[in-house]
């Protein structure tokens, strides 16, 4: 059967949490986008309906026929006038959408201020109608200027006193290239000071046959040819040339100065020949001979260029684009309608046409409500807007999108490392535990879980982990104490079997010398036979005194005492006992002692393991050897060693020399019971020291080490 596969906790929780909170998010961004698209969507359709009367007043076209106004008056006398003012409506219209530019119009901010710089997406469409319906402007490409005739510029005279405009359309044409270079630089023709034009005029129309243009900097130049120093009396500083709209006079303002008034006017300048002219084309040699060529001299060119958008649907009809869909709607009044609709077209949120309209009524009076039909309008503006409210709103909020985004990221990265932190990591680590037997336990107990549910399952681990413990320690415990019963055993055993062995030897003799006496065998040896049957006795009870006292100190059943005493003066007085059985050798013995001191153990006990050591090398030692008695202390422990230049222990000896009842070749010889060491190193060990033998250069050494 195939096993099934699990997947991870961490992912699957990280996966339906990371579900849950990107698609709370996507809900959340797709009601505000659709809430901010709904509201997108009234605003234009609010301000598209508006958008004509903003046309109209942009273009100042409500100044025009408004008698009040002086300026409005004067400019009625100026050929092309109206058609310059028609020009610049459409111009300032388009760029009202992009970013509202007449601080002095209200309606104009009111309209296309909420969302700023939003609204750029918007596909925007204009055209004036006279009041036949026939267009008379519409969207396209065009520069628009004020002029001064050649003969007024040869006299001398800058003061604009005409308005003309030239038709950009033909892309291909090379004589525009330079507007459109212009325009693209710098977003308006300001930098062409004057643009002189030779060409045909049809009304405020002209088309250009060559053509050539001068800068500002080339009117600085001219200037300072002219007149050297012409502005020294104003102090020093960056100077901004200003040109006002009649082309006739020209101040310098000076940055931190004064103000200076140049002395030649352009046309002066030109005419004595200092202004420097950048002719860019000349085909006044192809003119057409029936066609009357005129030279003018544009002051300060606008211009508008006209970009539609692909193919308009609207009402099951298909468009090229929305300036044709435009135009298409104003010729209703051509077709016998009275009324224009004026209004918000929706499709959807995806796409809406607005359309508004404004006019002039009997060239007077502006009406300021787009509602209402036009029959006596002599001019009526017509305009037409095509957005995107739902992208619109998704462009205004794409910050917002990011940053959400950015929070909602990192709260999912936030919760998932507690999650892992304060829930699976502790669950792994208790997992690691229970299939490693409850050894990994280090780290997941360093720190307890945080959270409930791990906390309970942890605390539950801890007490299962302690109750193995404690299991364990009594299993080592016990199996410690059968080791030990089983070593016990062992060793009664041995030692019973050493018992018997060792008691056999000294009952046999006293045995046999005892049925010698009593069969009367060798009478003249009486004496001798009893010597030799005390001595055996008294061997055998030396020996069960000594296996009872092993026996208590490896059961534990001796308890030590504490004394302070001199190990120094302990030793100077066994080895004064021992003093005939060493001069019987002529033996040399050498102490090494450093200054008095005291230890705490059990003088009796350290006296009998001193003195088995001290009666072992004398025993041991040849005739007319050497022993030397060693004691050292510092801060943590005192050692004894003694030594004899006897010969060395064989491998095996230095081995089980400790072991009960175990005598060399040589002490077997020479008598003993082979308890002495098992005693002294038993009697060591209840002390905490611990004894050591090794050979040495000279013989064998033997000793021990008590700790403080």
């Amino acid at each position: 059967m195939k096993k099934k596969k699990h997947t991870r906790s961490l992912a699957a929780i990280g996966a339906r949490l990371g579900i849950f909170i990107f698609s709370l998010w996507f809900l959340c961004m797709s009601i505000l986008t659709w809430g901010t698209a709904q509201y997108v969507f009234s605003d234009l359709a609010t301000g598209g309906i508006d958008y004509a009367e903003y046309a109209l007043m942009s273009g100042r076209l409500d100044d025009w026929f408004s008698l009040d106004d002086e300026y409005a008056q004067s400019r009625h006398n100026v050929p092309g006038a109206l058609e310059y003012n028609m020009n610049m409506a459409i111009a300032c219209a388009k760029r009202g959408l992009i970013s509202p530019r007449f601080d002095g119009y209200p309606s104009m901010e009111k309209t296309f201020s909420v969302f700023n710089d939003q609204y750029i997406d918007c596909d925007t469409a204009i055209v004036f109608l006279d009041k036949e319906g026939n267009i008379l402007r519409e969207s396209s490409d065009f520069a628009y200027f004020s002029y001064i005739p050649q003969n007024q510029w040869e006299a001398g005279v800058d003061e604009t006193s005409a308005c003309g405009w030239i038709d950009l359309n033909n892309e291909a044409d090379p004589r525009y290239s330079i507007f459109r270079t212009a325009y693209a630089g710098t977003n308006d023709l300001y930098d062409l000071n004057i643009i002189r034009i030779t060409g045909y005029m049809d009304g405020s129309r002209i088309e250009p046959l060559a053509m050539a243009f001068s800068t500002l900097g080339a009117y600085y130049n001219a200037l300072d040819a002219a007149s050297p120093g012409w502005n020294t009396e104003s102090e020093p500083g960056s100077s901004e040339m200003i040109v006002s709209e009649d082309g006739k006079s020209a101040t310098v303002s000076v940055t931190g100065g004064k103000s200076a008034t140049p002395p030649y006017s352009v046309s002066e300048l030109d005419a004595i020949g200092l202004l420097e002219w950048d002719e860019r084309f000349d085909y006044t040699a192809q003119a057409d001979p029936t066609k009357e060529l005129v030279t003018i001299y544009a002051s300060r060119p606008e211009m508008t260029l006209y970009e539609p958008d692909g193919p308009v649907r609207y009402q099951t009809e298909n468009y090229d684009n929305l300036l044709a869909l435009l135009k298409t709607m104003g010729y209703y009044k051509d077709k016998g309608r009275n009324t224009f609709y004026s209004g918000a077209s929706q499709f959807d949120l995806w796409n809406m046409v607005v359309f508004s309209s404004a006019g002039i009524y009997d060239l007077r009076d502006y009406v300021p409500d787009g509602s209402e039909p036009f029959p006596d309008a002599e001019y009526t503006v017509m305009t037409a807007m095509q957005a995107s409210p739902l992208k619109i709103a998704m462009s205004f909020l794409r910050n917002m999108y990011l940053i959400t985004f950015s929070v909602a990221l990192l709260g999912f990265l936030y919760i998932n490392s507690r999650v892992r932190k304060h829930l699976i990591i502790p669950l792994q680590m208790m997992n690691e535990g229970i299939a490693s037997n409850w050894t990994h336990i280090s780290a997941l107990n360093e720190k307890a879980p945080k959270w409930k549910e791990p906390y309970e399952l942890w605390e539950h681990y801890r007490q299962t982990q302690d109750a193995l413990q404690n299991n364990k320690n009594e299993i080592t415990r016990l199996n410690t104490a059968l080791e030990y019963a089983k070593t016990a055993e062992q060793n009664r055993r041995q030692m019973t079997s050493n018992i018997a062995h060792e008691l056999k030897t000294p009952l046999a003799v006293i045995h046999s010398y005892a049925e010698g006496l009593k069969e009367h065998i060798a009478e003249d040896k009486r004496d001798k036979y009893i010597d030799v049957i005390l001595s055996e006795a008294e061997r055998t009870d030396s020996m069960v005194l000594e296996m009872l006292d092993l026996s208590r100190l490896e059961a534990g059943k001796v308890k030590l005492s504490r004394d302070d005493f001199s190990l120094i003066a302990l030793t100077r007085s066994i080895f004064e006992k021992l003093e005939m059985a060493a001069q019987a050798k002529d033996l040399q013995i050498d102490f090494n002692f450093p200054d008095d001191f005291t230890i705490t153990a059990d003088e009796s006990r350290i006296a009998q393991v001193v003195e088995n050591f001290a009666t072992n090398a004398i025993k041991y030692a040849p005739t007319g050897g050497h022993i030397s008695v060693t004691i050292q202390t510092d801060h943590s422990s005192t050692s004894f060693h003694i030594e004899n230049d006897s010969e060395p222990l064989s491998s095996e000896a230095l081995s089980k020399v400790w072991d009960t009842f175990y005598r060399t070749d040589e002490a077997r010889s020479g008598g003993g019971t082979g308890l002495g060491l098992a005693i002294a190193k038993s009697i060591v060990d209840l002390h905490g020291g611990k004894c050591s033998v090794r050979n040495t250069k000279l013989g064998v050494e033997f000793g021990f080490t008590i700790y403080r």
